[in-house]
């Protein structure tokens, strides 16, 4: 369940925020853009950073025209950029954008997306109503305990969502193109609001809200939970109702149908200006506020409800916590290894179905080498991170053939979205893999040559060592325990500590040893050293 931000923020430490996955879910709605920052706590709470909203009113021009005006797309690419912005200064790692009704329907939704995509590099989905319900349901579900069925209600600008659900499942999924400023444009042609535009907005709900209203019914729902602007809104201006006109902050999460029906009463009758004077109202609502309300009164009246609870659950956190159980194995590494580099590093081998046994024993070879050579190299600790990295990815290349595997390698690690790293700490790292067999560094190789000379310089020496790394697992058994280096102004003898049979592996070793002696200007020997 959500906690309050301070409260978690106070008792948790930095070690623990460091760990913990930090997630934005931006939400491209019909009247508004939302977006939630969220953080993933090692126990699996989830905590709300922070909520921002804006109106953007995409739907106003979008039904029924289908066409997104230029005015809208470049005030909501704004408040996407200002989002994103919001979301890098809180750390999240991950933002995760959707895109609903309006955009959707829209001919010229697509060139929004891209637009998302080139300006702000933002990856915006479009999901269809029934995954929209599907992720109310969720959000909802994660934040409010289900006793039993229960009905969720989301009114948009462009769609409602229809959902029934308990604890465990939702048997109802359903959608229909009721939102509250869709309806406003189709049949809200006067101010107030007429009798005939009121006949004509109550038989449209009749047709469209049967079969959906037949479906819910006969999971006889024992309680209602609204999410939603619109919803909100009514809930709002009902308490400020029953208040005479203050909203006391305890109301406002239920609508209660006596009341309601008091509120609905005036706003049939209110003119748009008269609803300026509503200080509960959010301007952009105003006008679509009667049709919304229509509905909610539609929907009292055919579900036979009492009540209808608000909860600020919705989309948003479905959209988190869908994500989480989609990257289970994720969550597990980021608590298994909190650092966020490595976790990069080790995500990206997963993902290339690295032999990880191998990679993993390579790798403390290489840094034993290092760590025993450095009068030699003479390269510090970032050095070290990057050539240890490099060789816990020397053989992903195996994921997309053996042949040139080491060519393959670097393909993946520049391109393999790594989290954390400057570009040429990429390049670094891919470079030291591309190396770890075949040719060393070439004039021809424009990737290595395009590096500067220190970043050359720990290429060089990474993917020398790594390469004797390699030869002493070259049977891929871990048989070579570590090494024991003396470095003299003539040679380097390096004494193998095992208590197996490592003759491959010092044959191994000796078959790469060749570039090691010309980056380190010192002939290497091999020895099994005495028990």
């Amino acid at each position: 369940m959500t906690r309050s931000t301070s409260s978690t923020l106070r008792r948790g430490s930095e070690s623990q925020a460091a760990q913990s996955l930090r997630i934005a879910a931006i939400d491209i709605g019909s009247n508004s853009i939302h977006m939630i920052m969220t953080q993933v706590e090692p126990d699996g709470g989830l905590v709300v950073l922070a909520r921002m909203k804006e109106m953007t009113g995409l739907a106003a021009a979008a039904f029924p025209k289908r066409l997104l005006p230029r005015d809208s797309i470049e005030r909501a690419i704004a408040v996407l950029g200002r989002f994103k912005q919001a979301a890098l200064g809180q750390r999240c790692e991950k933002i995760r954008c959707v895109a609903t009704s309006a955009v959707r329907e829209s001919t010229n939704g697509g060139d929004f997306l891209q637009r998302i995509k080139d300006e702000l590099n933002l990856n915006a989905k479009i999901i269809s109503g029934r995954e929209e319900a599907r992720l109310i349901y969720l959000g909802v579900r994660h934040s409010v305990q289900l006793t039993g069925h229960t009905l969720i209600l989301d009114i948009g600008g462009g769609s409602a969502e229809f959902i029934v659900g308990d604890a465990h499942q939702a048997s109802v999924l359903e959608s229909r193109k009721l939102g509250a400023s869709r309806m406003t444009t189709q049949f809200v042609k006067s101010d107030p609001i007429s009798d005939e535009d009121v006949a004509a907005i109550r038989a449209h709900y009749e047709r469209e809200l049967s079969s959906v209203s037949e479906q819910i019914l006969r999971h006889n729902p024992t309680r209602a939970i609204g999410t939603s602007g619109t919803l909100e809104a009514v809930a709002l201006l009902t308490a400020a109702q029953a208040n005479d006109g203050n909203s006391n902050g305890k109301d406002d999460a239920v609508i209660e149908r006596g009341p309601f029906q008091q509120l609905l009463e005036l706003l049939l009758k209110s003119s748009a200006e008269q609803r300026e004077k509503m200080p509960e109202l959010d301007p952009h609502r105003r006008k679509q506020i009667v049709a919304g309300a229509l509905l909610v009164d539609e929907l009292f009246r055919r579900l036979k409800l009492k009540k209808i609870e608000i909860t600020k659950s919705a989309l948003r956190e479905g959209i988190v916590v869908d994500y989480l159980a989609r990257n289970v194995p994720e969550m597990t590494i980021r608590h298994r290894i909190p650092e966020p580099r490595r976790r990069s590093i080790i995500g990206l081998a997963r993902r290339c179905a690295w032999h990880k046994s191998h990679s993993e024993h390579v790798a403390k070879l290489c840094l034993n080498l290092f760590d025993q050579l450095r009068s030699l190299h003479g390269l510090d600790n970032k050095a070290r991170e990057l050539i240890e990295y490099g060789a816990l990815l020397h053989d992903i290349g195996w994921h997309i053939a053996q042949s040139s595997h080491h060519k393959h390698s670097m393909y993946l690690i520049l391109n393999g979205d790594l989290e954390g790293f400057t570009p040429e700490e990429i390049q670094i790292i891919a470079n030291i893999a591309r190396y770890h067999r075949k040719s060393a560094p070439k004039k021809k190789h424009a990737a290595f040559q395009k590096l500067p000379p220190e970043a050359r310089r720990i290429v060089c020496v990474g993917a020398a060592i790594l390469r004797l790394a390699d030869g002493l697992d070259r049977s891929h058994a871990s048989v070579v325990d570590s090494v024991r280096c003396r470095t003299t102004a003539g040679h380097v003898k390096c004494n193998i500590v095992t208590r197996l049979d490592a003759q491959l592996e010092i044959w191994g070793a000796n078959r790469k040893r060749e570039m090691f002696e010309s980056v380190l200007q010192r002939p290497i020997q091999f020895e099994l050293a005495r028990s």
